[in-house]
């Protein structure tokens, strides 16, 4: 099986409900799990590259036969793992987003850093870091594109259910609740580049939803 029938086939998994609606079906046995966590270990450590199906069987003391009965080659497990990472991404956010013991910025900065923040520590924290976002670019552009949309159907809700309850104002912003959840999203995704640190990066996401949310607010008294 080709590398790209391995995304393709992965693709169709998240493809099989409808978007934005069904949950990524992540499997629950306590060795694919183990896999899963081992080889993305192994990838923070020496980078994507220099990580072999035999060294993640090593690792965790298996065969390579029972590491193939699970996947099918190294990409297939570095998509599941995406997919993984993706889907507890959007799970804490959707709780952040539901939390009724912060006011609508603190909601949505919190959803944002939980969206983004992942993927952001991995790339800064592993000293083979632009070689996984390379992969993770080639191999998972498909995942990331459905899991983004995911993420600004939830944060749209969110933006509808504030300006409901008069947290902010979409009317006479001229912004709806989709568009508003876009430029949040991509530009929260756009403040990743160029920081050194996780903190730089929440830094910068937590003032730009304060200005982006003070002005749907101020809007309430043009």
């Amino acid at each position: 099986m080709s590398k790209n029938t391995n995304a393709r086939d992965i693709t169709a998994k998240i493809s099989a409900g409808k978007m934005g609606a069904t949950k990524i079906s992540v499997t629950k046995d306590k060795k694919r799990q183990a896999i899963l966590d081992a080889s993305n270990q192994q990838f923070r450590k020496y980078g994507y590259k220099k990580t072999s199906m035999d060294d993640i069987a090593k690792h965790l003391g298996i065969s390579r036969a029972s590491l193939y009965s699970y996947f099918t080659d190294k990409d297939d497990i570095f998509c599941e793992v995406t997919i993984q990472i993706h889907e507890e991404a959007l799970a804490a956010a959707e709780v952040c987003l539901g939390s009724t013991g912060h006011d609508f910025s603190t909601r949505v900065k919190n959803a944002l850093l939980a969206r983004h923040s992942p993927f952001q520590e991995a790339v800064i924290q592993s000293a083979h870091g632009s070689e996984l976002f390379d992969e993770y670019s080639r191999l998972c552009g498909d995942i990331v594109a459905m899991s983004n949309d995911r993420f600004q159907t939830q944060l749209a809700l969110a933006i509808k259910a504030a300006a409901k309850a008069e947290e902010i104002n979409l009317k006479t912003s001229g912004v709806s609740a989709i568009a508003a959840a876009e430029i949040l999203n991509l530009s929260t995704a756009g403040l990743k580049h160029g920081a050194p640190d996780l903190k730089t990066f929440e830094n910068r996401t937590k003032k730009l939803v304060k200005v982006f949310i003070a002005g749907l607010r101020n809007s309430n008294k043009v």
